[in-house]
């Protein structure tokens, strides 16, 4: 049984199964279990595995994600324009997962052709599929969530779980990677990262069809009005007219991915080189999962702040950490200890983008009466993401190769400046400036239970 509705007179709830929600949140766990391990240490074996140029890496990274950013309206556009017995959304998990696997098996194959130039084309072709499918199975995430139920507070729920379930992803990865380097390869890091994604990208294929198998859309008089519809381009970017809810949010989104993605990227090299101490990555990683601390209270907080006031909460927090961690020196429980606030900051930061751009769709709607929960989804989640994470990893292997950081060898000054960049001040500086948007989202929040009252009242009298 779909579960009992009941009708009140400001919207409609409705009680959802679990495995519903355990399927949500399996989305971003599988995803993580493979983009994690992309994040944090793709950049790492193209430099010290596979020994590429840094400044080739450095535009690789940024080249391919402005593409798969200029992919990631088209992706939303396919959603708003499935129409199958799964639904919109939801077969996007069958079609995508397996070349998403398969590719990120192949970026993580260090290419030995006698000719540079031929290495340098393999990982950059690659990667830009790989970026470009990445998007398609990424995107249904955000746009599947005003789909499963129209009550925003099942809607924070859902997107408890699959917050729950990301961080749980990305501690399989960041705890796992290299311990299972060193089990599957020992001295061949070749050999080592190549069975670990291997391993890692068959637990996500069996994730996604769990979710496949266990997720619904929910088919509400409004939904399949709107499944008759077509959505084109010229509507989504209609849909963007005039709202601040996901201007804001996609500025914010922005920002926050840059840092999340430079930090995550340049850690190893944080504590390889200005630390002296590799072994604690793995655990600098995995601590990464205490933003599910703030996961968990984050209703509780938004309740008593409201999601401007714990917006600016989170980025204010996890910015202050980043210059803490470095006056903590060589102290590496003071190190840890910053790390750990670092990141329940961030597990307020992140969450609150995408539910807000959930809440975006609606306002898109209510203004410009066009609902493209796609559209807007892959622009104001995996556009912004994918922008802001390109440069965030992009701009590493930049920087590290302008202060003249030299792979495996003892660093001069100037090379652990560079890493003290895009470690600590890079991530710093973007979360700071992220403050004033979410600062001025304070007013588009005021109008959300007007805009939930009106569109309720609006599809009421659509459907007589």
């Amino acid at each position: 049984m779909d579960g009992q509705k009941l009708v009140t007179n400001e919207q409609q709830t409705v009680k959802v199964p679990i495995i519903r929600k355990l399927a949500y949140g399996s989305t971003d766990l599988s995803y993580q279990l493979l983009t994690t391990t992309v994040s944090a240490y793709l950049v790492y074996f193209y430099t010290d595995v596979a020994k590429m140029s840094l400044g080739a890496i450095g535009t690789l990274m940024l080249i391919a994600r402005l593409l798969s950013a200029l992919a990631a309206p088209i992706s939303g556009y396919f959603i708003d324009n499935t129409h199958t017995r799964w639904g919109k959304a939801r077969p996007w998990y069958l079609w995508m997962c397996f070349p998403v696997a398969i590719f990120s098996i192949l970026l993580f194959v260090a290419p030995n052709f006698a000719n540079s130039a031929l290495n340098i084309t393999y990982i950059w072709v690659t990667y830009v599929i790989w970026s470009m499918l990445e998007i398609f199975i990424n995107t249904p995430d955000t746009a599947i969530l005003p789909l499963l139920t129209k009550d925003r507070n099942q809607r924070t729920i859902f997107n408890s779980f699959r917050n729950g379930g990301s961080q749980i992803g990305a501690l399989i990865a960041n705890a796992s990677v290299l311990p299972l380097v060193a089990f599957f390869g020992g001295s061949n890091a070749k050999k080592g990262f190549f069975e670990t994604v291997c391993f890692l990208a068959l637990l996500c294929v069996l994730g996604y069809l769990f979710v496949f198998t266990f997720i619904r859309e929910v088919h509400s008089d409004d939904a399949i009005q709107q499944e008759k519809e077509h959505v084109s381009f010229a509507d989504g970017f209609r849909a963007m007219k005039g709202n601040w809810a996901f201007i804001l949010t996609f500025i914010i989104t922005i920002l926050v991915f840059i840092a999340s993605m430079a930090r995550n990227s340049s850690v190893i090299y944080y504590f390889q080189y200005s630390l002296d101490n590799l072994g604690m990555v793995a655990l600098a990683n995995a601590l990464n999962s205490t933003q599910l601390i703030s996961i968990v209270f984050l209703p509780v907080i938004v309740r008593k702040l409201g999601q401007s006031n714990t917006w600016v909460l989170g980025l204010v927090m996890t910015a202050l950490a980043q210059p803490l961690i470095l006056i903590s020196g060589h102290n590496l429980f003071l190190v840890l200890t910053f790390w750990v606030v670092n990141n329940l900051g961030m597990g307020i930061c992140v969450p609150l983008i995408f539910a807000i751009l959930a809440d975006s769709a609606d306002y898109g709607e209510w203004k410009n009466h066009i609902a493209a929960p796609g559209f807007l989804a892959g622009v104001g989640a995996t556009t912004a993401t994918k922008l802001g994470g390109g440069l965030g990893m992009g701009i590493v292997p930049w920087v590290l190769g302008m202060f003249g950081y030299v792979a495996e060898k003892q660093q001069t000054s100037q090379a652990l400046m560079g890493i003290q960049v895009v470690f600590i001040w890079l991530p710093c500086v973007c979360l700071l400036l992220a403050v004033i948007p979410a600062y001025f989202y304070r007013k588009a929040e005021r109008q959300r239970p007007q805009i939930q009252q009106e569109l309720m009242q609006r599809r009421l009298q659509e459907n007589g």
